[in-house]
């Protein structure tokens, strides 16, 4: 571990800093002024964070502000002038600061910390192999999207929920709803730190990851009234598992999505305290994070929703009059809050809820074996989880028994029926009840690991207490005081030095899954030297034509100059970008394509050679060598950058 630290360039050290000092003060400040300590406020801070930025973002927009971090910091200091506002009047009123929990003993937060940093152990590691330095560019589907966001919006300022669609829709002037609370959160690192876009990617990647999955799972036990125990053996699980989180950053590169998730366990948490302990002003933080959820990934809302109906069952099952007389309204009141606050997200998704109701992924295996697969944690590896799945499956086994958390257990079996369904079942109400995570079988995946983790953690320290219990059935003596604890210290160490002793915590696995996507030839070492010069050749405003599938829709997250093309092509191209794809090859005898190269601004042309997928080069790149609107600038064995000389072009009705 100490050589990973020693080893990271500097910039690297200093992004990843600044995004946890980034992510955890601001929400903390607001958590720690309503009234949470402890785990509970170090789990849920980054969440509430994300719902400041959440309800930040649409407003600089609405108000004609930059989106930057003064912006967002001023923000954030008039909310939490708000909530002090709300202390003093608590303080007035005879009113406790803080809300009551029953406190860990010194030993049992330990132990916490100990399982912490075993999960963020394992997640530097993993990271660190996966993608062989901080810096790589991520090369999956989802990546050059989410990259060029965060640079458009770190250097535009520009904050409304419609500024991603220049990326896929360049040519529509409403622009198009894209989630984009990630990206506004990322821009504010891109703009403090000297780190590209791959760089402030990754160490995002890197901190949710290690840090913010396993805190979060803390607060969530910590919120049900879990022991220290339960709360170390779950955080320190809580990074091996492949479906979630590193799933998510080699299939499709789904970087919202997987921040996103780890919001909800502390989205839940606060939810469970709130109305668990009957302290009302925590509904504030549950509503900030009800809108950050909405605004970081659409499908949150619907998994949030899943768990938090289980757990309202459970609520109602215990006690249905005190439900409704106290449970109920304060539902409903929070509900109309997040409605309200999260409008311009919730809006935005039901606009665009036809084009995902209606992808579908085909089924890629049969019902029985997609049951095994999530049981087991295969996650179409060779091998499943053995040992991680053990720790569910007891721990599931024992959580039914258990009323207070069996509404967890409930969860991890809707979303396992909604995974089976993604990948092994084409009816029409597969693809329906799927729809809100695109019918893919690799998000809902993820899903299940939310229970699946504190299922995990209950197994593990059932085993745990098992086994230090048996020599007190040889001496009574043993099972009381301070031989007891002794002894079930000494048994947890050692079933946590066997568990990474025997899986390494799954690292190597998940690594060589992540390997590809962080080190792919889509986009080479050669390429990302042709697109330096090209940053050095082009003037602001000047585009360059390019490919729509291979590695060059980086181009503007990696050197700020926009391509006509800015993500690979899943959807047919404007009238005149397609022209252009066709026909580039023709600027010097079509008067049309000319014209197109004129109305873009398009001064120079780069040719890569890694392609993305079954993509190959469009028709109107294939034959430039030789045309005398084009001069050679720089080319190596990978890409070649070309200039665009105007008054070659074939002449058009505005230059006659």
């Amino acid at each position: 571990m100490l050589d990973i630290v020693t080893d990271t360039a500097q910039v690297t050290l200093v992004a990843t800093a600044v995004t946890a000092a980034l992510l955890w003060l601001p929400g903390a400040v607001l958590a720690a002024l309503v009234g949470l300590r402890g785990w509970l406020l170090a789990g849920v801070a980054p969440a509430v964070t994300m719902g400041l930025v959440a309800l930040a973002a649409p407003l600089a927009s609405g108000l004609g502000l930059r989106w930057n971090t003064l912006y967002f910091l001023s923000f954030t200091a008039l909310v939490v002038v708000l909530a002090a506002g709300g202390l003093v009047l608590l303080r007035r009123r005879g009113l406790p600061l803080s809300t009551p929990l029953i406190p860990w003993s010194r030993l049992g937060s330990l132990s916490v910390l100990a399982g912490v940093v075993v999960g963020f152990g394992i997640a530097v590691v993993l990271v660190h192999e996966a993608t062989k330095g901080i810096g790589s560019v991520p090369q999956a589907w989802d990546a050059p999207f989410h990259g060029n966001a965060i640079r458009r919006i770190a250097e535009t300022g520009q904050s409304g929920t419609r500024v991603l669609g220049w990326i896929d829709q360049p040519d529509s002037p409403a622009g198009a709803f894209y989630p984009h609370v990630y990206h506004c959160f990322e821009a504010l690192i891109y703009q403090l730190t000297d780190a590209g876009v791959p760089r402030v990617m990754n160490t995002g990647m890197l901190v949710t990851t290690s840090l913010v999955v396993p805190l979060g799972t803390v607060a969530l036990v910590r919120a049900v009234g879990g022991n220290a125990g339960f709360a170390a053996a779950a955080a320190l699980v809580s990074t091996s598992f492949a479906n979630y989180p590193w799933d998510l950053y080699q299939w499709g590169q789904l970087f919202p999505y997987a921040a996103g998730l780890s919001l909800v366990l502390p989205f839940l948490a606060l939810m469970a305290h709130w109305l668990g302990s009957g302290f009302d002003r925590v509904v504030v933080l549950v509503a900030v994070v009800g809108v950050g959820l909405a605004g970081t990934h659409s499908a949150m809302v619907f998994v949030a929703a899943i768990l938090g109906l289980c757990y309202t069952v459970h609520r109602i099952a215990t006690g249905p009059r005190a439900w409704v007389r106290h449970d109920l309204p304060r539902l409903a009141g929070v509900g109309i809050a997040v409605g309200l606050l999260g409008w311009p997200y919730l809006v935005g998704a039901g606009a665009s809820a036809g084009s995902t109701a209606a992808f579908d992924w085909p089924a890629v295996t049969s019902p029985s074996k997609a049951l095994g697969d999530g049981v087991l944690l295969g996650s179409d590896a060779d091998w499943p989880q053995w040992l991680l799945a053990g720790f569910v499956l007891l721990g599931l086994f024992l959580m039914l028994r258990d009323g207070v958390v069996r509404w967890l257990a409930t969860a991890y079996g809707i979303f396992l029926v909604l995974f089976v369904a993604a990948s092994a079942i084409d009816f029409p109400w597969a693809t329906a009840v799927t729809s809100p995570w695109w019918n893919d079988r690799f998000r809902l995946g993820a899903a299940l690991i939310l229970p699946a983790t504190i299922a995990a953690g209950w197994g593990l320290q059932a085993a745990v207490k098992a086994v230090a219990g048996l020599p007190a059935k040889v001496d009574p003596r043993l099972g009381t005081g301070r031989a007891a604890v002794a002894l079930l210290g000494v048994v947890a160490v050692l079933f946590a030095a066997a568990y990474v002793g025997e899986t390494k915590g799954y690292v190597k696995r998940n690594a060589v899954r992540l390997y590809w996507a962080f080190n792919s030839p889509i986009l080479s070492k050669l390429e990302q030297d042709g697109l330096r010069e090209l940053a050095a050749l082009a003037k602001p405003g000047e585009r360059v034509m390019n490919d729509g599938g291979d590695g060059t829709v980086w181009t503007y997250a990696l050197t700020g100059v926009e391509p006509v093309v800015g993500h690979y092509i899943s959807q047919k191209p404007s009238p005149r970008r397609q022209l252009l794809l066709d026909d580039f090859d023709e600027l010097g005898t079509n008067p049309s394509v000319a014209q197109a190269v004129r109305d873009l601004n398009v001064h120079y042309v780069l040719v890569g050679t890694g392609y993305m997928g079954q993509f190959r080069r469009a028709p109107g790149l294939t034959n430039l060598d030789g045309l005398p609107q084009l001069t050679l600038k720089y080319a190596n064995a990978d890409i070649a950058l070309y200039e665009v000389d105007w008054s070659k072009m074939a002449p058009t009705t505005a230059t006659q």
